[in-house]
Formats: structure tokens, C-alpha cells, sequence
């Protein structure tokens, strides 16, 4: 019997899962791809956890038609959502952003004081506090919502210099609470780095689960067979400003990609292609 192919699908409500895209494709350069986009009801961050669930849903009963080995699901608020609501039943393995992140800030915490920065509804859930405390039953975790983040990135503004104020404004309780390590608990977070590491300062610790994800991924899918390196892209909003700001980002990565508009809430179809 042939091994089945190294096929991951994956989705984020905008352009945040392009961090872990781009370590999927550094550890697994010849995994297939699909990543799904809802940027037509981006952001996440501000709507009920119900109705976050209810999208992740659709989103996953979507990719399922493309037969994947594993889904990625590289939004913090999508996981807050099924960490609350019960995850989905699926025919295939299911590995959540937020349990990366968890496990890289124990990781990286040495004296136990973690921060954590994420959507205002993650930040809401407790999920972070919750599942670092089952690691480190000691450890004192500090939450910020950052409600204005992830419409700022969508919108391409992430190189401007009022991107670095508000970063900075974000992070001023971390250093008050001693914090030595940082969960950038959105996927959209890292994509903001340089103003990160600017406001942390050196002696902090900037956790991006993406790695670990990948790594994850990467055991998860060890004995299937080589995929084609393929990726395709599947975007709910307008499709030019997120290809384009994609490119931006992820560069050659995101320039090869397939893509096709979409709409999650829909009747599931089978996809064009295999």
C-alpha cells in the first residue's frame, strides 16, 4: 500500500499563517500546501469565541476535500475557540498553533515569568494562561490583547513607524512584570519582529511557535511519501492585496503559489485539483 503524500493544509484568517508557512517549507520543502485565508472576515481578534468556532469549522470541512494528512491550524483564536467549544471530529490529525507556543515558552522561560501577547478573544479565553501553568504550575503569566495588530498587518502597514508605537505600547506590562519570555501568541504577530525586538529589549525571550509547529509537522508526517512542494493558496477576501502582500512577506514562497477565491460559508465543493 502506497504511503500517503506529504499534504498539509492549513489556515489563519489572514496573513499571520505565512510565519508558519515559511517554516513548514524550511523543514518539509517538498510537503504540499494548501493554505486557507478567510480575509473576508478578518480579523478574529474581536468576534465572539461561537462564531470564530463556527468559521474554523467550515474552514476545516473545506481543506478536508483536499485529502491532507495533517491541518495546521495556525490562528490563536481559532484554537481559543475549539479549546472552548470542543475541536471538530476529523479524519485526520488536527495540530494547533497555541500548543506549539506553549511548549516553546517553557522552553524559553527561565525564571517562570512568561508573557503572552495575542487577539483581545485569545487573550479573553485564558487558553495561554491555562495550558502554560499545566507545564509550569509555578509560573506567573502576563496576558495583552492587541486588538489593533493584526488590522494593521492586512492592511500592509507592517514596515510603518506608527507600527513601532504601538508595539511598544503593547509591551510596556512585560517589562513591568519581569517577563523573560514573550508568547507572540497571533501568527500574525511575528511578521511584526523588528518592532518586537525593539520593545522587548535583549534580555527577553521572543517565543514564535511556528518552529516548533513545523517540527511537529515535520515527525507527524515523516513516513508519508514525498509531495510535489506545491503550494496553493485559498482566499476568501479579494485576492490581489493578499497575493500581493504575501509576495511582500513570504517572497518567492508565496510568488509560485496557485490560487483560488473562495467562499468558507458555502456548501463544501470538491477542489479543481489533487
Amino acid at each position: 500500500m502506497t504511503a500517503p503524500k506529504r499534504r498539509i493544509a492549513m489556515f489563519d484568517s489572514g496573513l499571520g499563517g505565512l510565519t508558519v508557512l515559511a517554516q513548514l517549507r524550511r523543514q518539509i520543502p517538498d510537503a504540499e500546501i494548501i493554505y486557507a485565508a478567510d480575509t473576508a472576515r478578518v480579523p478574529y481578534g474581536d468576534r465572539p469565541l461561537e462564531q470564530v468556532g463556527e468559521f474554523a469549522r467550515d474552514i476545516i470541512a473545506h481543506l478536508l476535500t483536499y485529502e491532507p494528512s495533517l491541518i495546521v491550524i495556525a490562528c490563536g483564536t481559532s484554537c481559543s475557540a475549539f479549546d472552548a467549544l470542543g475541536y471538530p471530529p476529523s479524519v485526520v490529525t488536527l495540530l494547533p498553533i497555541v500548543d506549539c507556543g506553549v511548549v516553546a515558552a517553557a522552553q524559553a522561560t527561565k525564571i517562570g515569568r512568561v508573557g503572552v501577547i495575542a487577539t483581545a478573544a485569545t487573550v479573553r479565553s485564558g487558553i495561554f494562561e491555562r495550558k502554560i501553568r499545566e507545564l509550569l504550575p509555578q509560573a506567573r503569566v502576563t496576558s495583552v490583547g492587541a486588538p489593533k495588530l493584526v488590522p494593521l498587518i492586512e492592511a500592509g502597514n507592517w514596515l510603518q513607524a506608527d507600527a513601532d508605537a504601538v508595539v511598544a505600547g503593547y509591551c510596556t506590562a512585560f517589562g513591568e512584570a519581569g517577563c523573560d519570555a514573550v508568547v507572540l501568541g497571533c501568527t500574525h504577530f511575528p511578521l511584526l519582529r523588528p518592532a518586537f525586538e525593539n520593545a522587548l529589549g535583549p534580555g527577553v525571550s521572543m517565543v514564535d511557535p511556528a518552529f516548533i509547529c513545523a517540527q511537529r509537522a515535520a515527525a507527524l508526517l515523516a513516513d508519508n511519501a514525498s509531495g510535489d512542494g506545491s503550494l496553493t493558496f485559498l482566499v476568501s477576501g479579494e485576492v490581489e492585496p493578499f497575493v500581493r502582500h504575501a509576495t511582500d512577506l513570504a517572497g518567492p514562497i508565496a510568488a509560485s503559489a496557485r490560487v483560488r477565491a473562495v467562499d468558507f460559508s458555502d456548501e463544501v465543493k470538491q477542489p479543481e485539483h489533487r
